[in-house]
């Protein structure tokens, strides 16, 4: 993400899962921090190539280090993986996505972990058409907006 790109990407982040999820505002408001986040991880974005628009975004951590506390040594974890609405349904999520398992390769880990919640289906959906498998064993409960949900856990080996 370049430096021009901030605002935009921080607006399509908040649009993309406030508008798809019902989730705690203080949450979203850490989604749609990509300032913030930038001093700590990379963050990646697909930019329409004519017009320069900003279409998706996803975050990684800096080589060497996690985003996820029970990501382990030889994984890479990826976050808040967002795409315009008016983008989706062009595989920009996927190749963002395949940009992060091609980031996991030259970084030597053996596996790229991901977690999702249970009412993302569509996320899902892309998950398993790209590769990934549940890791059942490092899925649990959680609470939001007064809601059980299931935080799930997801795999490619790369």
């Amino acid at each position: 993400m370049r430096v021009d790109e901030i605002d935009a990407t921080g607006e399509l982040m908040r649009a993309a899962y406030g508008g798809d999820y019902r989730l705690d505002p203080a949450y979203l408001d850490e989604i749609a921090d990509v300032r913030g986040r930038a001093e700590t991880a990379q963050l990646w974005v697909a930019a329409d190539q004519g017009s320069g628009a900003v279409l998706g975004s996803v975050t990684t951590p800096h080589p060497g280090r996690r985003l996820q506390r029970d990501s382990e040594a030889d994984e890479m974890d990826l976050r808040l993986l967002g795409v315009a609405r008016e983008a989706r349904g062009r595989g920009i999520g996927e190749l963002l996505v395949r940009h992060c398992a091609g980031l996991a390769r030259e970084r030597g880990v053996s596996r790229l972990v991901l977690h999702t919640a249970s009412q993302m289906v569509a996320a899902q959906r892309l998950y398993e058409r790209v590769g990934f498998e549940r890791v059942r064993e490092r899925e649990r409960d959680f609470i939001a907006m007064g809601e059980r949900r299931l935080l799930m856990v997801y795999a490619l080996p790369v």
